[in-house]
């Protein structure tokens, strides 16, 4: 028997898709958290693909011993009986879907589709040469329709919908894998990446970051966010915690002063945005890392 979770909370919802009776869509779910949760544990699914888009923020996993980073706008793919979990890092800020897939016995169906028509479809989700790729446009939408649908009560289309938009998405997350160009970071936003990390203890001005590579404020917060998957200022802030963390992993230094020698006014809010990407305080992530 088949055991996922199905349990939903204030900030993470889960749809339980069997219960609606597809036989091997098991569960699509989403969490949009606030701050870092607690670490995912490693774990496998005996038969199943699990299909995850990062909309927002960033995370780290590690499948099979090997750590993938993802970053707004990407999808990974994790296949039957593989090892995964996000190791020692928490489950970060940011909003992720994810959705389980049975692989369906001989004959066995995928939605609506025959039997060959659904191996043709596993065929292609098992058969991706990089299992963390670009997510084409109208993921979300795709996603978001699915939980629209399901929330309708009276609606005798629900069900058509529901199966319609889960393979849309399957569809789109195909095509997403077996697109040939790979979008890469611009050599402009590599500049201001750079440029941020050579200056974390400075308060740094968006309008300033814009003006680097001659774009208005509006159009540079739009570029930055498309190409690294968060906005601008909280790539700042996440990579002053990762600094902040590198310190403290390897000095003494008073918390307070790490918080001011990275351009915070204040030691508790520090301690605040730590918390928010960490799951952690500062003093708690000090005395777990025995510094």
């Amino acid at each position: 028997m088949i055991t996922v979770d199905t349990k939903s909370t204030a900030d993470r919802k889960i749809i339980n898709i069997r219960e609606l009776g597809f036989k091997n869509i098991l569960v699509l779910g989403h969490y949009n958290y606030k701050q870092a949760k607690d670490n995912l544990a490693t774990h496998t699914h005996p038969g199943i693909i699990e299909i995850c888009f990062l909309d927002k923020g960033s995370q780290h996993y590690m499948i099979n011993q090997e750590k993938y980073l993802l970053k707004g706008g990407d999808l990974l793919v994790t296949y039957p009986d593989e090892p995964h979990g996000t190791s020692s890092y928490p489950e970060e800020k940011g909003s992720l879907y994810w959705m389980m897939i049975k692989i369906p016995e001989n004959s066995g169906r995928i939605l609506n589709l025959s039997p060959t028509n659904s191996r043709i479809l596993i065929d292609r989700l098992l058969a991706f040469k990089s299992r963390q790729f670009r997510a084409l446009p109208g993921i979300r939408n795709s996603l978001s329709s699915i939980f629209q649908a399901y929330n309708k009560t009276d609606d005798p289309l629900k069900m058509i919908e529901i199966n319609s938009n889960i393979l849309a998405f399957l569809l789109k997350v195909i095509h997403s894998g077996e697109a040939k160009e790979k979008k890469e970071t611009s050599s402009e936003i590599k500049i201001i990446c750079e440029y941020i990390l050579n200056n974390l203890q400075e308060d740094v001005e968006l309008e300033e970051l814009a003006a680097k590579i001659n774009l208005s404020l509006s159009r540079f917060k739009h570029r930055f966010k498309e190409e690294t998957g968060v906005p601008p200022k909280e790539y700042i802030l996440r990579k002053k915690i990762e600094r902040a963390k590198e310190i403290m992993s390897t000095s003494s230094e008073a918390i307070n002063e790490v918080a001011y020698s990275l351009g915070f006014t204040s030691s508790s809010y520090f301690a605040t945005v730590f918390k928010r990407f960490t799951g952690q305080t500062p003093s708690d992530y000090r005395e777990r890392k025995g510094c």
